[in-house]
């Protein structure tokens, strides 16, 4: 069935429908994207001749109310100075030709109202009401009721209005070119509006005949600000324009024009003079200023035409880039909607025909991939359940054979899929190989480890000498972990160590017989053990898995430090607590961690380092067989707290609970490595340690011929022992070795 439905929508089909749909997509999706970006092309064409409009206009509006400032300085400087003004008809006249440039700023004002732009809206709405603020600049020039400054202020902000909407109108049209082309344009206006400024107020001082210090301050600042803009502007003009600059500022008149503004500006602050009452020195501000009309007339009425020139040419470059933009734009759209329109019909006259080609060659090697990867998979499993299988028979080669893409397209799925299960058939042999030799290992050092405890065993329980049986205790304690490196041998090839238990045994005894099996045991306290017993099949694994752990507190934490080992029962099992003080662990180190603890891998594919530590990884293994929880986290005293939670399912309630302390002498009793308690148990002390804390300190001792343990440690007043007492050896600093964590 499923072939008929694949031969029922053709290759050829699914062809022309892959390259056909996105094509045709593409094709309407460019031809829209064409449509608006001519649009935009149109309009912005639009908007470029209402610039080139307006800012001609706005620019001649601009210019005209700067001579009637101009002449308006002027007029007043001589009415203060008390004589009668020259100039009042040709301010009059200044007057008529402003308000017909304003008239005309006005109208084109109207028509800007109603555009998208909020700037060019803004700055419409401001021109509107220009010709009201100007009127009452007059009456009061009229009325000579403010001073020069108040007027000099009022005619630079509504220029300001003007040369504002004048930028928002080149800055609808994009910058022309580029942004630099707009900046440049806007910087040269405000050069020229400050020299124009810096021109009238020093031509209104000049008809006074005095320059106050407010008007100083003001004149030095304008200076200063068109000197400066110039300077930072000249490097981003077009170099037409800025060779222009240059020569401009190399003609007299320029220069002229610079040396008296800083002779006005350097000329010196105070005047001194006598008062006419007991001849002291009098001074006051020096009002005088050396420059006269006519030499300032010469030289700055050129300059800042020289400035208007070179604002207006860079206006109009930046309008002239926005319209060839514009333009362009346009053209390109057109041009691509029709290439793009060609392009399409012909890519789906060429995809039906290269479908029809295809589709059969297409159709014999998808039949034949589909037929082999449906056995690919039972040729993986035979090999892995370890059945023969020859690769050459099991995959023949392909039919489809070419010189062209197809044909190698065969040739790799072949090669592909061969060298596939040729790796999968190796990789099984050399797995089942390395598990076999591994395990035999293991298992042969595991016995012969328990023939070294039994000996131990006996050994120990025939001698006398306190010395020797101290030595003795050493050795089979290092006999001990030796057997459960033995052990993780086992563990790591896959398999299960031969230590069993039939009985239940005590949580008591198994917290302490992993204690017993790490080196350090005599810095580990048991605080605290309930009377609960574990099954006897999962005594063996838990005690491995726990004794892991502390191996792995001990090996990570200051000589002389305590490990704590707690166990407290919680909803859905038994809570074991393992909390040293060492220097813990990087949050990457316990991400880590939980990786392998939570979803521990396969051996054989682990990406061990070069000095691997499997500590964890066995323990992963021991707590995913029993269904134990493990956890790593930091401490509160700077370490790492292990936690492990032992399943209801492993533990039940104790009858008759196995005593933690002996009736006669206090001394607990460890379970033997077979679980059988030692008839005659050997008990070693020593000195007592005054400096631990509280809980048994570790310290163990294995006696009997069977192999049972027995020991005592310190106790607090909270301890589930005895009295006092430490162990058979002597405290011991961990040696720098290899360590399981």
């Amino acid at each position: 069935m499923l072939r008929n439905h694949a031969s029922n929508r053709t290759i050829r089909g699914q062809l022309t429908r892959i390259v056909l749909i996105p094509s045709l997509c593409f094709l309407a999706l460019w031809l829209i994207v064409a449509a608006i970006g001519t649009a935009q092309a149109v309009q912005l064409m639009s908007a470029v001749g209402q610039a080139r409009q307006g800012t001609e206009v706005l620019s001649v509006a601009a210019e005209e109310l700067r001579t009637e400032r101009r002449l308006s300085l002027v007029h007043l400087g001589e009415q203060d100075r008390g004589d009668v003004s020259t100039v009042e008809e040709e301010l009059e006249r200044q007057r008529s030709e402003s308000d017909e440039a304003l008239a005309e700023a006005v109208e084109l004002a109207t028509d800007l109202v109603g555009d998208r732009d909020d700037e060019l809206q803004r700055g419409a709405g401001i021109v509107q009401e220009t010709p009201e603020g100007v009127e009452r600049l007059r009456e009061m020039v009229d009325e000579h009721s403010t001073d020069r400054e108040h007027i000099l202020v009022g005619y630079r902000t509504l220029i300001e209005s003007l040369l504002n909407t004048s930028a928002a109108l080149i800055n609808t049209t994009d910058g022309g070119e580029n942004l630099t082309d707009a900046v440049v344009a806007r910087e040269l206006v405000n050069a020229r509006e400050d020299y124009a400024t810096a021109d009238a107020l020093l031509a209104g001082v000049i008809a006074a005949e005095r320059m106050t210090y407010e008007e100083t301050a003001h004149f030095t600042f304008l200076t200063a600000s068109y000197r400066a803009t110039l300077d930072g502007t000249v490097n981003a003009m077009p170099a037409g324009l800025r060779n222009e600059y240059r020569a401009s500022t190399e003609e007299p008149t320029w220069e002229a024009a610079e040396q008296l503004s800083r002779r006005v500006v350097t000329r010196p602050p105070v005047a001194e003079g006598g008062d006419g009452v007991d001849g002291a020195p009098l001074s006051e501000w020096n009002a005088e200023v050396e420059v006269g009309a006519e030499e300032w007339d010469a030289s700055s009425i050129p300059s800042v035409h020289a400035l208007d020139t070179l604002a207006r040419e860079q206006t109009e470059r930046t309008v002239d880039l926005a319209w060839s933009a514009a333009l362009l734009r346009v053209w390109l759209g057109v041009a691509g909607a029709a290439v793009t329109l060609l392009g399409g019909v012909f890519a789906i006259a060429l995809v039906g025909r290269s479908s029809r080609r295809l589709s059969e060659r297409l159709s014999s090697l998808r039949e034949q991939i589909l037929d082999r990867d449906a056995d690919l998979p039972e040729i993986v499993e035979r090999a892995q359940q370890g059945r023969k299988v020859d690769v050459i028979d099991e995959l023949p080669p392909l039919d489809e054979q070419g010189d062209d893409e197809i044909g190698q397209v065969a040739e790799a799925f072949d090669s592909a899929q061969i060298t596939a299960v040729e790796a999968a058939v190796r990789q099984a042999e050399i797995r089942r190989g390395a598990n076999r030799a591994f395990l035999g290992i293991a298992f042969r050092n595991q016995t012969l480890v328990q023939r070294q405890l039994r000996l131990l065993d006996e050994i120990e329980y025939n001698e006398q000498n306190p010395d020797a049986l101290r030595r003795l205790f050493r050795l089979d304690h290092l006999a001990t972990r030796a057997r459960r490196y033995a052990d993780n041998l086992i563990i790591l090839g896959g398999g299960q160590s031969a230590r069993r238990w039939r009985q239940p045994r005590p949580v008591l005894d198994v917290l302490r017989a992993a204690i017993a099996e790490t080196e350090d045991y005599e810095r580990v306290r048991l605080t605290s053990a309930p009377r609960v017993l574990m099954h006897g099949q999962a005594v063996a694994d838990i005690v491995h898995l726990l004794a892991e752990l502390v191996e792995n507190a001990t090996q990570f934490s200051p000589a002389g430090t305590p490990v704590d080992v707690g166990c407290t029962p919680v909803t859905g099992g038994l809570l074991v607590e393992i909390e040293d003080r060492g220097l813990g662990m990087s949050e990457q180190g316990y991400a880590a961690a939980e990786r392998t603890l939570t979803r521990p891998p396969e051996f054989d594919v682990m990406a061990l380092p070069d000095d691997p530590r499997l500590g964890l990884f066995v323990v992963a293994r021991l707590a995913e067989r029993h269904g134990i929880r493990v956890w790593l986290h930091p401490s509160p005293y700077g370490g790492t707290r292990a936690t492990a939670l032992v399943p209801d399912s492993l533990l039940e309630p104790a009858d008759n609970p196995i005593a933690a302390v002996s009736p006669s002498d206090g001394t607990p009793n460890f379970p033997g490595p077979l679980g059988q308690p030692t008839p005659h148990p050997v008990r070693v002390s020593g000195p007592q340690n005054p400096s631990s804390p509280s809980g048994p300190q570790g310290t163990v001792g294995r006696t009997g011929p069977h192999g049972s343990f027995e020991g005592s440690g310190p106790q607090g007043p909270f301890g589930p022992s005895g009295p006092n007492g430490t162990g058979p050896f002597p405290t011991r600093t961990p040696p720098g070795g290899h360590s399981e964590r």
